[in-house]
């Protein structure tokens, strides 16, 4: 498949930023930084470190389409190609055909298996020279291997989405008593003898001579 992105036009500068997710729930993520240049082997060992994935497990990666369905797998640890002279590693600008590229990273082991949802959420131009890449920006959440970590950020999530669906609104309650308070004040107010131009006892008799005048 061709790549959108031309290496040839100084891409290897630019920086690729992806939000690594864990598939149950998208709250517990790493977002992450790496070259175009560098290669699936790479971004693979970075998604090991930043999710505190055990090195004896079975980790495999597919290219996804929109609804993160896996499609072709692809080569975690690459072999360099040879191109005339040239000795070439496959690079991960060769994997990107989407602006919001997708791929299904799987992990497994005899006791756990679980999925990460890794799609490419932007394209910087220029890298710094100062970070050593890739590198995780930002991380969210605990790993999912971590069991007791993530049953508690869970059951967290649950009880913050009950409050949340449930909780009871202080502004609306204060506004119906404001309500309840007011139409008693008015009531309280009202005198019992109130002149028949305010209020009182109307005269139908005397309403009809005037009318008839």
């Amino acid at each position: 498949m061709t790549s959108i992105f031309d290496p040839d036009k100084k891409n290897n500068m630019s920086i690729y930023k992806f939000r690594v997710a864990f598939e149950e729930d998208e709250n517990i993520y790493r977002d992450i930084e790496i070259q175009p240049s560098q290669t699936m082997k790479d971004l693979n060992e970075i998604i090991t470190s930043a999710f505190a994935l055990p090195e004896k497990s079975s980790r495999r990666m597919f290219r996804s389409n929109d609804n993160w369905h896996k499609q072709d797998e692809m080569d975690l640890n690459p072999k360099a190609i040879k191109k005339g002279k040239n000795v070439l590693m496959p690079m991960i600008i060769h994997f990107i055909d989407d602006p919001h590229q997708r791929f299904l990273y799987e992990f497994e082991t005899a006791k756990q298996s679980f999925s990460l949802l890794v799609e490419l959420l932007s394209i910087n131009t220029v890298s710094k020279d100062s970070e050593n890449y890739p590198r995780v920006l930002k991380s969210v959440g605990p790993s999912p291997v971590k069991k007791e970590d993530l049953m508690a950020h869970l059951s967290k999530k649950v009880v913050d989405d009950e409050e949340e669906q449930y909780g009871v609104d202080k502004e609306e309650d204060d506004i119906e008593g404001m309500g309840e308070e007011g139409e008693e004040e008015i009531e309280e107010g009202l005198p019992d003898d109130l002149p028949d131009d305010m209020g009182g006892e109307f005269n139908f008799e005397e309403g009809a001579e005037d009318f008839k005048e």
